[in-house]
């Protein structure tokens, strides 16, 4: 989703050993493309607001995170770097 916007990866996708963050992942940068509304989609919704309370990080710092790094294993790094509860 680096250059064009496409449907949000479904909320069972893992990575990270995470369920719902690859989703996550997806909806952040499409909030910050403003173009979220398109999917009919909100970001933070409940289930992405109960993701970061585990993660320990908050809505706009990890839509920065989505944003500024363009993989899913550099969003993992990032996270990291951060202190994110990640295994």
């Amino acid at each position: 989703m680096t250059n064009t916007h496409s449907e949000p990866r479904k909320g069972s996708t893992i990575i990270g050993g995470i369920p719902w963050l690859a989703r996550m992942i997806d909806k952040a940068r499409l909030e910050a493309a403003g173009v979220i509304d398109t999917y009919d989609l909100e970001y933070p919704c409940p289930m992405d607001r109960g993701l970061l309370g585990q993660l320990g990080i908050d809505a706009k710092t990890f839509q920065t995170l989505a944003v500024e790094n363009p993989s899913d294993e550099a969003i993992l790094a990032a996270l990291k770097e951060k202190g994110a509860a990640i295994h």
